[in-house]
């Protein structure tokens, strides 16, 4: 044992104390002063030492002591509290029902931060009589065998299924294995996506068994899991045909909550942790969905435009629409909390969904990406001023003047708030317009564009949708990527003098 290991062990077993470090032999008590000169001196000179030897013993013991602590300890405040963070698989689904370019280019840009991808290759649509439709993904597997990532096929059974025909869909699954095997596309495992009613788990659990029993043992079995079922006796049954489960916890099961309440979330995530039997993940959300309010509920729109009508039949009163989103903040927090989760069967989380260029109700993919790898989230709107060449239709006008059109731009990564004001320099105007809510008016050589603020009244006056933030999206926010036309002017030379905040 070296020294220092030797001293912490004396440390930590209570047997060092500085008196021990006293000879006997130097103990004062032994040494009785004399009359003699000589005696008092040497009496003075071993007092002196013995106080010298004591201070080396505590100076050597203090350095021992901080060796003895260990390496990582610090008690600083701001490390107090700190949580060490683990590292957790993130992957996204690809839930296109019609590929297009853009399917290509997003895979590429996002294998850098996602691990694997979940694409949606199979579903099957309710129909009263049982004849129930199947629409097959006509995936582009050039495009999938270009990317290296593991691959999982889901399969979406609609909730609305009065009843499974197991040996049909199960052939069905088959099937589709055969196919992308025989195309060259590797896969992973399988995702049953079955949203079925709490009631209706023994039946599902037959189900995966006799699927699971088919299955090529090198693909695993996953299912998707709705909070509701948490509470179910049937639940811990499932684990015994799956070897992961994901858990979905974006939904709107209240409007004024938006589609991600973190709080309830976070109860959901723990109360899996305490019943899986395997490892689990966490299915996020980063789309938006329109919400259609009626005296009689409400009904969502995510993908697939719906038909409503423009007043409640029943009510007849006005049908309210409003749009909520996912908020990147609250998510990107949510994250981080997952990443300090001890539990070890949370293998990770799935993003819902990946975003192509042109989607509407999705975050852009740079949101994503910043949410996922926990980067800076801020907007940045910006003017552009486009130079518009002057048409023969204004050969009328001075010849120096040129038509700019005006186009605010979020380059940053989240929804930011349009600006309150713009002041712009301009030289030799023959006319001016604003659009898409603003106002504009020229006082000596500076055109400023305003965007009126509500009154007290005019607020009062609005639809309860305005009031369903955090996640609802605002008329005067412009999303990241985003692009809004606030006028034209046709000036000699128009120039930025300054953006002001709302």
């Amino acid at each position: 044992m070296d020294l220092r290991s030797r001293y912490c062990s004396l440390f930590r077993s209570g047997r060092f104390h500085s008196r021990r470090f006293q000879s006997k032999h130097f103990e004062l008590k032994h040494f009785e002063p004399r009359r003699s000169k000589s005696l008092q001196a040497i009496h003075r000179t071993l007092s002196l030492l013995l106080r010298l030897s004591q201070l080396l013993a505590l100076s050597f013991g203090l350095v021992f002591l901080s060796a003895c602590q260990p390496a990582n300890q610090d008690t600083s405040s701001s490390k107090v509290d700190t949580v060490a963070q683990r590292e957790l698989t993130q992957e996204v689904y690809v839930w296109q029902r019609q590929w297009r370019d853009a399917n290509q280019s997003a895979l590429v840009e996002s294998q850098s931060t996602f691990n694997g991808v979940r694409i949606l290759a199979l579903q099957a649509h309710p129909k009263p009589n049982g004849a129930d439709i199947w629409f097959e993904v006509q995936v582009n597997h050039a495009w999938l065998q270009a990317d290296p990532r593991p691959k999982v096929a889901v399969i979406r059974l609609d909730g609305q299924l009065t009843r499974l025909n197991n040996r049909e869909v199960v052939q069905k699954i088959l099937a589709l294995v055969q196919d992308w095997q025989a195309k060259g596309t590797k896969l992973a495992g399988i995702e049953i996506d079955h949203d079925s009613a709490s009631s209706k788990l023994a039946a599902y659990n037959a189900f995966l068994r006799e699927l699971k029993s088919q299955l090529p043992q090198t693909l695993k079995l996953s299912i998707t899991s709705l909070p509701a079922w948490l509470s179910s006796t049937e639940f811990p049954s499932l684990f015994d045909n799956i070897d992961e489960l994901v858990l979905q916890i974006h939904s709107v099961s209240d409007p004024r909550l938006g589609l991600f309440d973190a709080a309830q979330g976070w109860r959901w995530v723990e109360q899996l942790s305490r019943l899986a039997k395997v490892p689990y993940l966490i299915a996020l959300p980063s789309y938006g969905s329109a919400v259609y309010s009626t005296a009689s509920g409400y009904r969502v729109e995510s993908e697939v435009p719906m038909r409503m009508p423009l007043a409640d039949s029943a009510s007849s009163q006005h049908v309210a629409r409003q749009e909520l989103m996912a908020d990147p903040q609250m998510l990107q927090s949510f994250v981080k909390q997952l990443h300090t989760f001890a539990d070890p069967r949370l293998k990770g989380m799935i993003w819902f969904r990946l975003p192509l260029e042109g989607d509407k109700r999705v975050w852009p993919l740079s949101t994503l990406i910043a949410v996922a790898k926990q980067q800076p989230l801020a907007p940045q709107i910006e003017l552009e001023i486009l130079n518009q060449a002057n048409t023969d239709s204004a050969q009328h006008e001075a010849p120096k003047t040129s038509l700019f059109q005006l186009v605010l731009v979020n380059k940053g990564n989240i929804a930011g708030e349009l600006p309150g004001q713009l002041s712009l320099a301009a030289q030799a105007c023959s006319g001016y317009d604003a659009q898409n809510g603003y106002q504009a008016k020229l006082t000596q050589g500076t055109l400023v564009w305003q965007l009126p603020q509500a009154t007290p009244t005019e607020r009062a006056a609005e639809p309860a949708s305005s009031q369903f933030a955090p996640n609802l999206i605002s008329a005067v926010e412009l999303s990241p990527n985003g692009r809004r036309v606030i006028g034209w002017a046709r000036c000699e030379s128009l120039h930025l003098q300054g953006i002001y905040a709302p």
